[in-house]
């Protein structure tokens, strides 16, 4: 390759952070700051009080218990691109992963897929080879947080019901991701039905295909365990949140408020579970008899020391790893001129 063709394949890396993503970037932190003030500015004056007179001491460790799940899950995300031969540095893949949590308060989380993004322009590495890292990245958080619901559910026998429709949801929504090429006569089917779709057809198919590759004990089995570990640790949040209350409250009990509401805000499909998260956990609190105002704060609380703690990170993380796939994309053109 010529100095002169090799010339606008360096210019087009260098265009991956273009001033108009850098724009999107500034617009997006505009808007979470707004949302910001706007919570601020609806939350009653005796709840602020109380979220701003914790101990430092306990902020470190709600927050350090949260980035233990965050290293867990960016630990995984790794691994599921090393079982899929993705030949990535595991330290980008870590950036790309936790900034992604920056998007994570769109509908189903479907901002998070920039990620994929970052692959592809970076390194080269299809949508259809990896979309399926994308979803047992999801399905393998999925079952590590029902889970831990089922395991605790026992003390809350009026959700019996709700925690059993759930389960029913999520190994439902398991099941393309087990078996996936049990999946393949059904697109068959499917093309026969809408032959000009063939090309959807033959993506689904391949995607398929590279979802089997997961299937094994090594991948799911082996990464589950830490995962249920990771969300342990945010449950355990909860709960040393309620006891510096005073609230008696077990571990068991703090561990299925937080998961069920995780997972209710999941299916709920709204922008980061926002609004049916906050909800079930003051619901939830308040069965167990925490006074109203004090499931108020913890809910805040908990939820700014998880979720918008992890939005924080991915915000902080963005510009590097527009920056990583920008010089990952030139070693990959640097490596064609020498070829």
């Amino acid at each position: 390759m010529s100095a002169r063709s090799a010339q606008p394949d360096t210019a087009h890396a260098r265009a991956i952070f273009t001033p108009a993503r850098k724009l999107g970037l500034a617009l997006t932190a505009v808007l979470y700051a707004g949302g910001a003030v706007a919570i601020l500015a609806v939350v009653d004056d005796r709840t602020l009080r109380v979220a701003t007179s914790l101990p430092w001491s306990l902020v470190a460790t709600l927050l350090a218990l949260s980035l233990v799940n965050y290293a867990v899950r960016a630990w995984r995300w790794v691994r599921f691109g090393d079982y899929l031969g993705f030949r990535v540095p595991a330290a980008r893949n870590v950036v790309y992963y936790l900034s992604g949590f920056c998007l994570t308060s769109t509908p189903g989380k479907a901002g998070e897929a920039i990620r994929l993004w970052f692959l592809k322009t970076g390194h080269g590495i299809g949508y259809v080879r990896s979309l399926p890292l994308m979803l047992a990245d999801r399905i393998v958080d999925m079952w590590a947080i029902l889970l831990l619901a089922l395991v605790s559910i026992a003390g809350f026998a009026e959700y019996h019901w709700q925690g059993a429709a759930l389960g029913l949801l999520i190994t439902a929504s398991s099941i393309p991701v087990l078996f996936p090429l049990q999946f393949q006569p059904v697109l068959r089917w499917v093309h026969g039905c809408a032959p000009r779709r063939g090309r959807w057809i033959v993506r689904a198919r391949r995607v398929l295909r590279v979802m089997s590759t997961l299937r094994s004990w090594r991948t799911y089995g082996l990464t589950l365990i830490p995962t249920v570990g990771g969300w342990l640790a945010e449950c355990a949040a909860l709960f040393l949140l309620l006891q510096h209350f005073g609230s008696d409250i077990s571990l068991v009990n703090a561990t299925f408020v937080f998961s069920f509401s995780i997972i209710v805000g999941a299916v709920s499909m709204l922008p980061g579970g926002l609004g049916s998260t906050e909800a079930t956990l003051v619901i939830l609190l308040r069965t167990l008899g925490v006074d109203l105002d004090q499931a108020l704060a913890v809910t805040a609380i908990i939820r700014i020391t998880t979720f918008w703690f992890a939005v924080l990170i991915g915000l902080l993380l963005m510009p590097a790893a527009f920056s990583a796939v920008r010089v990952a994309a030139k070693d990959v053109l640097r490596g064609e001129d020498n070829t």
